[in-house]
């Protein structure tokens, strides 16, 4: 599998493919990230939910609960 990495505008995607030798009929999996115009536009949740790193917790058994919430004090 060869991988691409393109940093282009959303009209420019099918040229800068052609560019790079893939022709017009290879079937591709695209994955798209929204860049704004300002790298600090992308909130950091978001960054981390794409980069993968953390999807190993969703593996892993829940350590807390809604029951483990502590009451809160009163008077």
């Amino acid at each position: 599998m060869q991988r691409i990495t393109l940093d282009a505008e959303a009209g420019e995607i099918s040229a800068e493919l052609a560019r790079r030798g893939v022709t017009a009929h290879t079937r591709v999996h695209v994955l798209v990230e929204v860049v704004g115009e300002e790298p600090e536009a992308t909130p950091m949740a978001a960054m981390a939910q794409a980069g993968g790193a953390f999807d190993w917790l969703g593996d892993e058994a829940d350590l807390y609960s809604d029951a483990d919430l502590l009451a809160p004090r009163t008077g």
